[in-house]
């Protein structure tokens, strides 16, 4: 068996394909398999993975006759996957040479870490580097990485998914991905491991990041939809998160329903908000003006 299982999930990226496979599979720790599955893609990506299957016997395929969305791909490579720890390369993202190396050697002097992550350089639709990266565009101030972060990550999500390594039983103990989710499903995983294991951060890009307007990310109501799928998963899962991070979560629950025009959801949440912590005072401010916004489309 190999020791690491990399994921890749892809639809409709055949562009991007090639460069993702060849970083994965020119490694210098070559020890691994490339679990390929293409989720009912149109574009000849399905394809590119065959060609790449004969080319070379580490790499597996799975094939979706109906599209399902990135959960449920990610749960087919998975399930065909063997390796010891499971890595994540999406079909638009590339891997630096060593990355492979660099975190299954931290893995494996620390037994006790259930994740590893790193930064990432950002490139855009065509590939060229901006000369940002991951960290600077999508860390807070002052942001902890490593150790347990099951509060932090239950408020957002901070963890470049190409960077992601873990070991199989970290993830089995989150049951994989939650397909009823069609975005964030990475930062839900996430979140259910980290209250488990620890995480550990790698301060070095090891892969470059495609950031790009085809990725779902840039769907402003479909992310507003499944973070608050995301975060009622999480506070129903685990019913002892702390109040003020209940607080929290339950006024990002409310930002996001104002996104997708419910106003009465929205101050629902900010209620819930108020109850776990009454010094949430955010969301008194956003409770007043949810509450005045619903009086005056009442009387007009």
């Amino acid at each position: 068996m190999p020791k690491v299982s990399v994921l890749m999930p892809s639809f409709n990226y055949g562009r991007y394909l090639p460069f993702a496979i060849k970083s994965v599979l020119s490694q210098s720790y070559s020890d691994l398999e490339l679990v390929i599955t293409d989720d009912c893609s149109t574009d000849g990506s399905k394809e590119i993975a065959e060609e790449w299957k004969r080319l070379d016997d580490r790499v597996v395929t799975v094939f979706h006759d109906t599209n399902h969305g990135l959960a449920r791909a990610r749960n087919s490579g998975l399930a065909v996957s063997t390796g010891e720890f499971v890595a994540f390369c999406d079909a638009d993202d590339i891997w630096l040479p060593d990355k492979l190396k660099t975190q299954v050697e931290y893995l494996q002097r620390r037994p006790e870490v259930g994740l590893v992550h790193s930064d990432g350089l950002i490139m855009d639709g065509d590939g060229n580097l901006t000369g940002k990266r991951f960290s600077s565009e999508f860390h807070r101030k002052g942001q902890v990485t490593s150790g347990n972060l099951f509060e932090e990550l239950c408020q957002r999500n901070f963890l470049c998914v190409p960077t992601v390594i873990l070991r199989r039983e970290a993830i089995q103990y989150a049951g994989g991905f939650d397909e009823r989710l069609r975005s964030l499903e990475d930062w839900l995983c996430w979140a259910k491991v980290s209250r488990k294991y620890p995480f550990y951060y790698v301060d070095e890009p090891l892969v470059q990041y495609r950031n790009h307007r085809d990725s779902l990310s840039y769907n402003a109501q479909g992310m507003a939809h499944n973070r608050v799928k995301a975060l009622r998963s999480l506070l129903d899962t685990f019913p002892d998160i702390p109040p003020q991070c209940r607080a929290k979560m339950f006024y990002d629950i409310g930002t996001s329903y104002l996104v997708l025009g419910d106003s009465k959801g929205a101050l629902r949440a900010f209620i819930d908000s108020i109850k776990s912590d009454a010094l949430q005072v955010r969301s008194w401010v956003r409770c007043s003006q949810v509450v005045v916004r619903l009086v005056r489309s009442r009387n007009s």
